[in-house]
């Protein structure tokens, strides 16, 4: 006689494990699975056979364009390659990949690149994802919240945690204006626009003294001068209030404010403490490394009693000193430390 546990009850058949009752299907049972698939568009190709299902390869190579559902492995296209759900992986194309869900691995086109939700790296000429935990490399970058960076010509997004470009625009860091003095220009007005660790600014600056002196050279004024340019640096912060920014910039300046004065090219390295005094006022300072690059003049005629004296065509921007000086052929090079204190707003 039977326990009556077991009246009733279908006994699994031997060397046959028994259904557990209550679990779930497997996310993939959902999906037809089409290991490869390869043809012109999809409605000529092997995954067309199976219209109006949900198809999974791992696989997929079109001439025109591929469609699948799921790709786990590689999606290739002349065309596009349109992923509806989710891939993990490579697509690859020449025109375009589109991924209307989630995309962890590589997108590479030379077109356009889209993702809803992108985990890992995607390289065009245009990307864009709602969401992104990876890398964008093209010429214009589109991005919700970019949990990662951006690198291209112009980039967009919501909030990036570094951003590099000639325009990096983030809705969360805005723009900022930024006045300042060095040892180069007593007055440098600025923007700057940021992301979370990195920026990018670009300025203008004069220094409108100097002392006026008789050369055989085209300066009669050392130390005036304009100077324009920008560059990149990398923010880093300390607390809610006190930040470290480090950048590298390369500028322009001229020997005196004339028209038609000589230029020279100026790369300046900053190191700089700041404290948020509040949310739209900061304070900033620190040291500067300079390096002024000009085409020196052949020596002066001599002096009466004395040497010839070798003259530059542009003057040092500002407070005048020098701590190294080299001439290599027609190339001038001088260094010097300096200074920048400034507010941002």
């Amino acid at each position: 006689m039977l326990p009556k546990a077991a009246v009733g009850t279908a006994l699994p058949a031997a060397g046959k494990p028994a259904a557990t009752a209550g679990k779930p299907a497997s996310p993939m049972a959902a999906y037809k699975h089409v290991p490869f698939d390869i043809g012109l568009v999809p409605g000529l190709s092997i995954n067309g056979r199976h219209e109006g299902e949900r198809v999974r390869n791992n696989f997929s190579m079109g001439f025109g364009w591929t469609r699948a559902a799921r790709v786990d492995g590689i999606a290739a296209g002349f065309g596009a390659t349109v992923v509806d759900e989710e891939m993990q992986g490579i697509a690859a194309s020449l025109g375009a990949n589109i991924n209307r869900g989630v995309h962890r691995g590589v997108q590479a086109t030379h077109g356009y690149n889209y993702a809803a939700d992108l985990r890992g790296v995607q390289v065009g000429s245009v990307n864009r994802a709602n969401h992104a935990q990876g890398l964008q490399v093209g010429l214009i970058n589109i991005g919700g919240h970019v949990k990662g960076a951006q690198i291209g010509l112009i980039n967009w997004a919501k909030s990036a945690d570094a951003s590099f470009a000639l325009l990096p625009i983030t809705r969360e860091g805005g723009v900022r204006l930024e006045v300042s003095s060095s040892d180069t220009a007593l007055l440098n007005v600025g923007l700057r626009l940021p992301a979370k660790y990195t920026y990018a600014f670009a300025g203008a600056g004069i220094h409108p003294f100097g002392t006026e002196r008789g050369h055989t050279g085209t300066n009669l004024e050392r130390g005036k001068a304009w100077e324009f340019g920008g560059g990149f640096g990398g923010h880093i912060p300390v607390n809610d209030e006190l930040f470290i920014d480090l950048d590298l910039s390369g500028w322009g300046v001229t020997s005196g404010l004339r028209a038609g004065a000589n230029l020279g090219a100026m790369t300046k390295f900053r190191l700089m403490l700041g404290w948020q005094a509040a949310p739209r006022i900061a304070v900033f300072g620190g040291p500067t490394l300079n390096v002024l690059v000009d085409q020196a003049q052949p020596p002066a005629a001599p002096l009466r009693g004395g040497d010839g004296v070798s003259v530059g065509n542009v003057d040092r921007p500002g407070y005048g000193w020098v701590t190294y000086e080299r001439t290599f052929d027609d190339v001038r090079v001088r260094v010097w430390p300096g200074f920048v204190a400034g507010l941002r707003f």
